[in-house]
């Protein structure tokens, strides 16, 4: 039996098994070619294919709470001719953020169901299983920076609505995989990690000063400027007086209490114009 189990090697997966290696875990990750040495199978292949392990990180989405049933019924069918009745594997699950309304927004804030749809029925059945939820802010990490996020915006009516809420909450793909690793290693996972945990650097950014370095955003911002709206959201009438920084928008995420539990601290913070302050574990 494999120690952890990684159902995508995608984005987060990929610092999650470099992290398991270089500590010496034995895993099984999965991608849908097969790529990296990883094990080729995708959600709608026969879980009887993957390999028994102590825990199972699912990295992708699940739709709703009939495929996450599914995943873990059929897993659990499969296996426990094995392994017998007893075998019952720890199911963590990565979420969003997203779907979390309140300010601020704590592991004890329910999400709302019309703003998370499916994948939040899928949390609450991985939850009700006794596993544990992720809920992660905005990813970052290599080639994946906050600075190119601003081409979302890619119109004046996009930006407008954007300066009503500027706050960003982010966390790095490595301290995720730290996350991760802390809770796999943990003597007493299910009945400390179970739940729903948020998870960001505890950080809150300014959007606004984050994209403001792209030639669009500063062109949409002066149009903007010279509507009552848009200069009572900024506080401002001229692009240069625009006030920037986390002491201008509101913290929406606090993931104090995840990582009080975990009795680490996140390690990796964004700054803007700066490299990735990673390197390999």
């Amino acid at each position: 039996m494999k120690s952890v189990l990684v159902l995508g090697q995608g984005f987060v997966g990929k610092y999650l098994v470099d992290l398991l290696s270089a500590h010496g875990i034995d895993y099984v990750s999965t991608t849908t070619s097969g790529r990296d040495s990883t094990l080729k199978w995708r959600l709608s292949d026969d879980t009887a294919s993957l390999p028994a392990a102590k825990t199972i990180v699912v990295t992708f989405p699940l739709q709703g709470e009939v495929e996450a049933r599914r995943l873990a019924t059929e897993y659990l069918r499969h296996h426990r001719k094995a392994y017998g009745d007893a075998y019952n594997p720890f199911w963590i699950y990565l979420g969003s953020t997203r779907p979390f309304k309140e300010t601020p927004s704590t592991c004890h804030t329910r999400p709302d169901l019309l703003a998370g749809g499916p994948r939040v029925e899928a949390e609450e059945y991985i939850i009700d299983s006794g596993g544990c939820v992720l809920n992660l802010a905005g990813l970052w990490g290599g080639d994946r920076i906050p600075e190119k996020w601003a081409r979302f915006y890619g119109s004046k009516d996009k930006l407008r609505e954007r300066l009503k809420d500027r706050s960003l909450h982010l966390v790095h793909g490595a301290d995720v995989a730290r996350a991760i690793y802390a809770i796999v290693t943990s003597a007493n996972r299910a009945s400390q990690f179970a739940g729903r945990w948020l998870v960001s650097d505890d950080t809150v950014y300014d959007a606004l000063q984050i994209f403001i370095g792209a030639e669009h955003i500063r062109g949409y911002l002066e149009e903007l400027l010279s509507e009552a709206e848009a200069r009572e959201l900024l506080s401002a009438n001229r692009l240069d007086d625009i006030a920037m920084g986390s002491s201008a928008v509101t913290r929406r995420i606090d993931a104090s209490h995840f990582w009080s539990r975990l009795r680490l601290k996140p390690k990796y913070f964004y700054t803007v114009g700066q490299p990735d302050p990673y390197s390999d574990p």
